[in-house]
């Protein structure tokens, strides 16, 4: 096996929204020298047609969430399908989604199909030549070097190669970060991994004429896991927390989505950030219909329900749930557990044991739990350059950051500092 050379500049994560961003923002401006570290043969894993967002049809972000970047041909809305169609010109834009009555007429047609979306992106990556900054493997850790006060990174791959970097863009979105709820951790460790799994990692393959109990609440991602299990044949239960979802998608408040909010919220002092982040949020909230639409697939709704214990049996899963009028048992073959995700850097395999050894900062308590905490360049502190992307972002960028802003906006303000941490040269209009 070759030996690897080193780079500038690495993503990890590269083959996601930030890696593909990053690279058409550099070439645009004639920057080489950076890596883009993905063990996906494809691009936007996530979003493909075997990743974990099946039972997403369409995606809630708006039509200035692409790869345009400054590009107005490289937009979504003028994309060409095989089929000559342009599935991606009629999604909304951020000024319909701060209209209150749009949300009275929104349709799917309003939004852009997720695989539509992933066909799109693959387009972009193809045409832009992606594909030669990519090194198709996993890094297994991320170790610092101390040179000076400002040190590097030492990227150790899983196949045993490792390479040098100057700074890191760690983009290894929500898949690692997972939730189970800590009274759930006993018994669910306990179960088969064939009778349980997360819906935010699961196919959705073989169901037909399978019991799968969804267990989730009034979130977009149960009820979406419940019909999407409904369709491919099985028969659904979802234990929901709470009532019927919470169908008003829109209005929301865009200017957590646009670059100049995102600049000044950048701007605030991080006490007055924190502030801002305990007194609004971006609602997980649904399309119109949903509640009826799972009906109409046979999906069986019990509301105010709590898993309270699952034990394997019978080579399917016995669960025990409460209700106000209550106990009661249910069997299944497959338990979807729709309890979203946890991000927690410091728990993140690669980097754990190096965040620990150099008390690598988070923050404590609030909406912001457990988020890194960044400097005003957008880097870990007490870390050798390393700049998370995403949920991760959240004290530095704003809500925004949770959804394809995170590499569509966020990014392109962060990348003068990446880049300088990196020693590469950006053109002085950059």
């Amino acid at each position: 096996m070759r030996p690897l050379s080193d780079v500038p500049l690495t993503v990890v994560g590269g083959r996601g929204p930030h890696g593909l961003a990053l690279h058409l923002l550099l070439q645009d401006r004639g920057v080489s020298g950076y890596r883009l570290l993905d063990k996906a043969a494809d691009w936007l894993p996530l979003y493909g047609p075997g990743g974990p967002m099946q039972a997403v049809g369409h995606l809630r972000s708006p039509a200035e969430l692409d790869f345009a970047l400054g590009v107005p041909e490289r937009g979504m809305g003028a994309f060409e399908d095989d089929d000559g169609s342009f599935p991606l010109r009629g999604v909304y834009r951020l000024e319909d989604a701060a209209a209150s009555a749009f949300n009275l007429s929104t349709t799917p047609a309003h939004r852009a199909p997720r695989l539509a979306f992933w066909r799109y992106a693959n387009c972009v990556a193809r045409r832009s030549g992606a594909d030669a900054h990519v090194l198709q493997a996993s890094a297994a850790r991320l170790e610092p070097v101390w040179e000076g006060a400002e040190g590097h990174w030492r990227v150790h791959l899983e196949d045993g190669r490792s390479f040098a970097t100057a700074a890191v863009v760690l983009a290894t979105g929500l898949g690692p970060h997972l939730r189970v709820p800590r009274p759930w951790r006993p018994w669910w460790a306990r179960l088969p991994e064939a009778t349980r799994a997360h819906v935010l990692g699961f196919r959705y393959e073989g169901l037909a004429g399978k019991r799968v109990v969804v267990a989730g609440s009034s979130n977009l991602s149960s009820w979406e896991a419940a019909i999407r299990a409904a369709e491919a044949g099985a028969k659904v239960t979802l234990l929901s927390r709470a009532l019927n979802p919470i169908e008003w998608q829109l209005p929301f408040a865009p200017h957590w989505f646009q670059a100049d909010f995102m600049a000044r919220f950048m701007a605030l002092s991080p006490e007055k950030r924190l502030r801002t982040l305990r007194k609004t949020h971006v609602p997980n909230t649904s399309l119109p219909g949903l509640a009826a639409r799972a009906r109409a697939l046979g999906v069986r709704v019990t509301f105010y329900a709590r898993v309270q214990a699952a034990a394997p049996l019978w080579g399917g899963v016995q669960l025990q749930y409460r209700t106000p009028e209550g106990d009661h048992a249910e069997y299944a073959d497959l338990l979807l557990a729709a309890t979203g995700a946890a991000p927690r850097l410091r728990e993140l395999p690669l980097i754990a044991e190096t965040a620990r050894e150099h008390r690598a900062p988070v923050v404590v308590g609030g909406p912001a739990k457990h988020r890194p905490i960044l400097d005003d360049t957008g880097r870990w502190k007490n870390l050798p350059p390393l700049y998370p992307m995403g949920a991760h972002a959240l004290t530095r960028g704003g809500l925004g950051v949770n959804t394809l802003a995170s590499a569509t906006a966020y990014l392109p303000l962060t990348l003068p500092h990446i880049a300088r941490a990196a020693g590469l040269a950006l053109p002085k209009s950059a």
